[in-house]
């Protein structure tokens, strides 16, 4: 089994290469954590990548060889991310080189029937088209699968499930905003008095959900330790940071991977966000979640190849900064957005939509313009 583990997928082209064609996890029941990860897999964003078949089978085929197999092994993440492991390309068996000029055979047809479409429905002039041309293929050699092929795969993809953090991070701020000018807006049709409860009682629940159980610094000693005993059910034993790792390294890969690394937070986010609490957003939840998933690999993922390896979190087990618990902030504790960028989302959302009569509006105007032109009754 290769190191890069299937879960981890969706954070970056370091784990396509094992991950694309692995069958899928299956945890025993008892195993801490393995519903999370199960649910998660059905959400995987590589699998929405418009070229998402083109990839999973030339890394499967890629996969077959065993000597390119060896090259991902043992390859850095810098290697695999920047698309310089493209040159051990040469290595691969005659068959296999087959296979794959047949594959990108079958991709430019793919994509010269799309682009064909798009310029039928656009008018595209010819020197446009070429901005149509997809990144992931080399467009200049049309029959054989070359080196410059598997590079621009790689870059292009890992490009691409970069973005999925920054979009989301996005999204999340516009489904804030749109929360909030849905309240002003249903506040503006009260009247006074009500309206003055209402907005009394919002601030109310807004400070009460600030006021939760102080949260712990997400990888810190004190979050692993509450995790070891509320969820491992081992408080009777002395937290053991080698032990943990097998704990949570639910696939057995010898890695923790994004998944793994989110089912260390739910407890720590029962804290905050309650299903029965008042204005529970499961948005909130799941984007806490991903700030707490984020900062934990900029903490400890040294090679930043997306994966913790056990001797990255035993190092980060013996830094000082492991001892230290500097607490969090959730997103009940930091605004999401500024007053600028409400305002510019508020002139947008504001301006008069231009709509169509309907035939009962029709009816209507046609029934007062014709009584309109009746003339008075005269009365005797």
């Amino acid at each position: 089994m290769l190191r890069l583990s299937l879960l981890a997928c969706t954070i970056a082209v370091t784990l396509l290469f094992s991950s694309v064609g692995c069958p899928p996890v299956n945890p025993t029941p008892a195993t801490p954590g393995a519903e999370v990860v199960n649910d998660t897999l059905e959400h995987d964003p590589v699998l929405n990548l418009e070229y998402h078949k083109y990839l999973r089978e030339i890394v499967n085929i890629l996969e077959t060889d065993p000597e390119f197999k060896k090259i991902i092994d043992t390859a850095s993440a810098d290697d695999i991310k920047t698309g310089k492991i493209a040159q051990h390309l040469d290595l691969v068996g005659h068959n296999i080189r087959t296979k794959l000029d047949e594959l990108k055979r079958q991709e430019i047809e793919r994509l010269r029937k799309l682009i064909q479409r798009k310029v039928a429905l656009t008018n595209l002039k010819p020197h446009e088209i070429e901005q149509l041309l997809p990144k992931h293929v080399d467009h200049e050699n049309i029959e054989t699968f070359e080196v410059k092929d598997l590079e621009k795969l790689i870059q292009k993809a890992t490009f691409d499930l970069e973005e999925v953090d920054r979009i989301r991070r996005e999204e999340f701020k516009q489904h804030e905003m749109q929360k909030e000018f849905e309240r002003r807006q249903k506040l503006e049709k009260l009247d006074p008095e009500a309206r003055k409860r209402a907005e009394a009682e919002h601030q109310k629940i807004m400070e009460e959900k600030k006021h939760h159980e102080k949260l712990n610094h997400p990888g810190s000693k004190d979050q692993l330790e509450e995790v070891w005993r509320e969820e491992d059910h081992l408080k009777d034993e002395k937290f053991d940071p080698e032990t943990f790792f097998q704990l949570r390294d639910i696939d057995g890969n010898g890695y923790l991977d994004e998944f793994e690394i989110e089912a260390m937070f739910q407890h720590e986010l029962d804290k905050v966000y309650k299903e029965q609490g008042p204005e529970y957003d499961p948005n909130e939840r799941i984007e806490e979640t991903n700030r707490m998933r984020e900062h934990v690999f900029n903490e400890i993922d040294k090679d930043k190849d997306r994966m913790i390896s056990k001797n990255e979190f035993l190092d980060a087990t013996n830094a000082r900064e492991f001892e230290k618990n500097e607490g969090w902030k959730s997103i009940e504790d930091e605004p999401q957005f500024d007053q600028k960028e409400f305002d510019n989302f508020s002139n947008i959302h504001t301006e008069e939509p231009h709509t169509q009569p309907t035939p009962v509006d029709l009816h209507q105007n046609q029934q007062q313009q014709h009584n309109q032109q009746q003339p008075p009754e005269s009365h005797h």
